[in-house]
This record gives structure tokens, C-alpha cells and sequence, in this order.
């Protein structure tokens, strides 16, 4: 007996066969996937780990905490792996760090924040390591 091995989404994707790649396409959702989103908490309990809607980020494209309880935590940030050590942008005289965990469902800022404006790029609707199935 021969057993079929089962590619996953990323493998289908990468191989591109006219038979399979617009199924594989749907099933990540890349019109949205590719759509980049601005996702405003307005105001909001003061937290540093803000949820990221959705499936959460595939990548962050810019962060801003528009109102804290820390004035110098107040100002624009860059996202870096779930390894960074967050730091404050000082009241905008710099650019901050913020952490975007490692599943890209939350982004972690140095202190608490009241309300983020995140520009994002939406994770992908499927993970690309789920097998492929049509």
C-alpha cells in the first residue's frame, strides 16, 4: 500500500499547481490577508499586552499609544519579536519598542496604555502549517 502524503498550505503554496493554488489561496484568506488594517482600542482599561483583533498580525507596520497613565509612554513604536525588551518612546522623542507575541495576537508596550492606534497586516485565516485538504 502507498500512502499519499498530505502537503500543508505553505508546501501548496509554494509549489503553486494551477490545480490547487486558488484553493489554498481562499482558504488563507489573502485578499484581507493582504490588506493592511489600523485598529484603533479607543479608550480602553489600562493594560500593556493590547489583544490584536482577528487572527491576530502576520507583522505589525506601526504601533501608537495615544494616551497612557505614563506620559512618556505616549508616541510611536516599532514592533520586534516576542524576545524584545519593550521600551518607552520618551514622550516622543524617540521611537519606542513594543514586543508582538510570538502567535501575533497581542502586542506588549513598556507600560500600561489607555488607547493604541496598531496598523497591521492580518495573519493569515488558515496557518500555513495546517495540512492541506480541498
Amino acid at each position: 500500500m502507498t500512502a499519499t502524503k498530505v502537503d500543508t498550505i505553505k508546501e501548496v503554496l509554494t509549489k503553486a499547481s494551477p490545480n490547487q493554488i486558488a484553493d489554498a489561496l481562499r482558504k488563507v484568506d489573502l485578499g484581507n490577508m493582504l490588506t493592511p488594517v489600523q485598529y484603533d482600542t479607543g479608550t480602553i482599561t489600562a493594560i500593556a499586552a493590547v489583544p490584536i483583533p482577528g487572527n491576530g498580525a502576520l507583522l505589525v507596520q506601526s504601533a501608537r499609544v495615544v494616551t497612557s497613565g505614563t506620559a512618556g509612554s505616549v508616541g510611536t513604536y516599532v514592533a520586534g519579536d516576542a524576545g524584545v525588551t519593550p521600551l518607552t518612546p520618551a514622550a516622543s522623542t524617540v521611537v519606542g519598542i513594543a514586543a508582538l507575541a510570538a502567535d501575533g495576537k497581542s502586542i506588549t508596550f513598556p507600560s500600561t496604555v489607555t488607547r493604541a492606534i496598531i496598523t497591521y497586516v492580518p495573519a493569515p485565516a488558515a496557518a500555513l502549517t495546517a495540512k492541506f485538504a480541498t
